[in-house]
């Protein structure tokens, strides 16, 4: 017995019959699928793979859509599916190509980029599902693709985006929202492409905010700002490295958003990696020196450097009674998750005795609120 008559026996004469020769196209199908599922993952030699490929090279032949995507859907994980077979698969219509194109391991980056030339939405969108995506390969589809192929590629944490890819992105589709939520979320999205996504979308608010009946422009830019502080802070990663978070706050500085408000905001909930940061870029000194007088004993240091930073007088005394509670939570050493840490902070400082103005005890009030949803998960 020949290897290839064993191989065939394996697979089974009657299937294969049934896939080339059965009288209707749900009975060529079903034959297809047991074929699939037989030889995605066999090892075969040189001369079982060759049969194989004819095969499959003959199925792709079959004037049935159902027949063909059933050999699409069966082999579009698998490596022993020939690229000319796969390339065959992608170029036929959308519900036999979108399975290979989403899954398939045989394609080249020379595939996929034909394929996103061609500008087919459904065929594109597929791409961007891929488990990996090239930094190339991800350029283009945004290059090529839709709002929704963007929108699939921003929230796949397996493709690579450049610095100018995400630029493209904020440019393209800031006013997106689907888009704009899953750029955010993504852990290497550049610290300015960030900045940039929440500025707009705080414009955004504003814009709609002065068309509402009975607001005042005052109260919409006053609504805009607040939600634009908050989306800053929050946006904030806890295991942001240092050098992110000094691109982000630089990045804030040069569009002049980096403001005590802001670094109040970030002391209150507890995040004082920023606030060092921040402090840092608006005193003008290193990082290290920064750190040294926020953490010194006596608090003149962290007042000397609040006023280089422009801080008003309330604002430092806020700032001063952030850095007691911070360090005070921090002595108790009691294991709190990064929420309930923050919600301690916040809520020891509405309870604390300082006469601070109106509007930085509405901050506070308004931080406390920004955790409610925090209480119910930590």
């Amino acid at each position: 017995m020949t290897s290839i008559t064993g191989f065939v026996n394996r697979l089974g004469k009657a299937t294969i019959r049934q896939a080339l020769q059965g009288t209707t196209a749900e009975a060529r199908a079903n034959a297809v699928q047991k074929l699939g599922r037989d030889l995605r993952d066999v090892k075969m030699s040189e001369a079982e793979r060759a049969f194989a490929t004819k095969l499959m090279n003959r199925i792709c032949t079959d004037v049935s859509a159902l027949v063909r995507r059933a050999l699409s859907v069966t082999l579009k994980n698998s490596p022993n599916l020939p690229r000319r077979i796969a390339r065959a698969l992608i170029e036929d219509i959308d519900s036999i190509a979108v399975p290979i194109l989403a899954s398939s391991p045989v394609l080249t980056e020379q595939d996929l980029a034909t394929v996103l030339r061609s500008g087919a939405a459904d065929k594109i969108r597929a791409i961007a599902q891929r488990k990996t995506i090239s930094l190339h390969i991800s350029h283009a589809i945004v290059s090529y693709g839709d709002g929704a192929a963007t929108a699939r590629l921003a929230a796949n944490d397996g493709a690579l985006i450049s610095v100018e890819t995400a630029e493209m992105i904020a440019e393209l589709h800031a006013d997106d929202d689907l888009i704009r939520d899953a750029a955010l979320s993504r852990h290497d999205m550049p610290p300015s492409v960030v900045a940039k996504l929440i500025e707009h979308s705080a414009e955004k608010i504003g814009a709609n905010l002065k068309t509402f009946p009975g607001l005042s422009d005052s109260r919409a830019l006053q609504i805009s700002r607040d939600t634009r502080e908050r989306a800053q802070s929050y946006v904030i990663g806890e295991a942001w490295p240092e050098d992110r978070l000094r691109d982000y706050a630089r990045a804030l500085d040069k569009s002049g958003k980096l403001t005590p408000r802001l670094i109040l905001r970030c002391a209150g909930r507890g995040d004082l990696r920023f606030t060092v940061m921040g402090l840092s870029i608006l005193a003008g000194q290193t990082v290290a020196k920064t750190r040294l007088m926020v953490f010194a004993s006596s608090g003149l240091g962290l007042k000397a450097l609040a006023l280089r930073a422009r801080f008003t007088t309330s604002q430092i005394d806020l700032l001063v009674a952030c850095v007691e509670v911070y360090l005070s939570v921090e002595r108790e050493n009691r294991a709190l998750t990064h929420a309930k840490f923050q919600i301690t902070v916040a809520e020891r400082l509405v309870s604390m005795d300082l006469d601070l103005p109106e509007d930085i005890s509405t901050d506070l009030l308004d931080i406390l609120d920004g955790h409610a949803g925090l209480r119910r998960v930590a």
